[in-house]
């Protein structure tokens, strides 16, 4: 849809949009080190809405602009948004029914810029404003604008990919991982009597916590996932989530130790996990058939 409303943005109101993001270095004689997007961690709303198969745009105004120009393109960009939706409502709710049906064979959890590709940006000139540090420093405009040919990174790729398994077992005393997928809307059932059954389990090789970022330090741990599946016993009162379920991606992405924004990052697990130790949480290759229980 982007290119069509840059297109509708310039020919109705005169004023241009690009992918939302910025300059690797604001220094005008570095601007050719390229555009680059914003992080593709679904903790950003947009990417968070694909991962549930729904489409999802950002609008965001210029922010050295001043506040009736920003006003005024945040306004026109909405509703241009409406009006192509409009037109297109069969084929996105076609999509998004595609999308409800899609069960992928793997899953990406960690990923990285792409390859970018070479493209005319238009760049307005700006001087340090004095105001903050790095990235965020306020910039003085200058109103000179030049139109420079750059790398334009808007895109990525997978650093790490998982199977998709066919479920996940959770054990009975993690409720509050149980009550996040719930809140969520992803099915969870109880199983309610026990089985024996083949599951993979993850060893956790290192654990390692980030540096403080607003308020949250994110937690990360590294392994793999055993290939030879063992056999285990499930008791009554464990958790299974099928990713066979219109939001099987997002259980997954959510459930996966490797992932970048998954229950792991966000501290849920920190006192189950200990390097050497199992991962608590299991995955099923197969269909698994035994006594469950719909979680309300």
């Amino acid at each position: 849809m982007l290119p069509s409303l840059r297109q509708r943005m310039q020919h109705r109101y005169k004023q241009l949009t690009f992918s939302y993001g910025n300059f690797r270095n604001q220094d005008p004689d570095s601007l050719i080190q390229g555009w680059e997007t914003y992080d593709a961690r679904p903790r950003f709303g947009t990417n968070w809405m694909g991962l549930r198969g729904r489409l999802s745009i950002l609008s965001e105004g210029y922010s050295n602009a001043d506040f009736r120009t920003r006003v005024s393109a945040t306004y026109n960009f909405v509703r241009e948004v409406l009006e192509l939706a409009g037109d297109q409502a069969a084929l996105i709710k076609s999509a998004v029914r595609a999308s409800d049906r899609t069960r992928p064979d793997s899953l990406v959890v960690r990923s990285k810029l792409a390859a970018p590709m070479v493209q005319e940006v238009v760049a307005e000139i700006t001087r340090d404003a004095g105001e903050g540090t790095n990235g965020y420093a306020r910039r003085r405009r200058t109103g000179v604008y030049r139109t420079i040919r750059m790398p334009v990174f808007d895109r990525f790729t997978a650093e790490r990919k998982e199977a998709m398994p066919r479920c996940y077992l959770i054990p009975a005393r993690l409720t509050d991982i149980v009550q996040l997928l719930r809140l969520q809307g992803v099915t969870v059932e109880r199983i309610s009597g026990p089985l024996r059954t083949s599951v993979q389990q993850f060893t956790v090789d290192s654990l390692s916590v980030d540096s403080l970022f607003e308020g949250h330090r994110s937690a990360r741990i590294r392994g793999q996932w055993r290939r030879e599946p063992l056999d285990s016993a499930i008791t009554a009162g464990w958790f299974r989530v099928s990713t066979d379920q219109p939001l099987g991606t997002l259980a997954a992405y959510l459930l996966e130790p490797a992932s970048e924004d998954g229950v792991v990052t966000w501290n849920l697990l920190d006192r189950e996990l200990k390097t050497g130790l199992p991962y608590p949480i299991l995955r099923v290759r197969q269909v698994l058939a035994g006594p469950t229980v719909l979680v309300p």
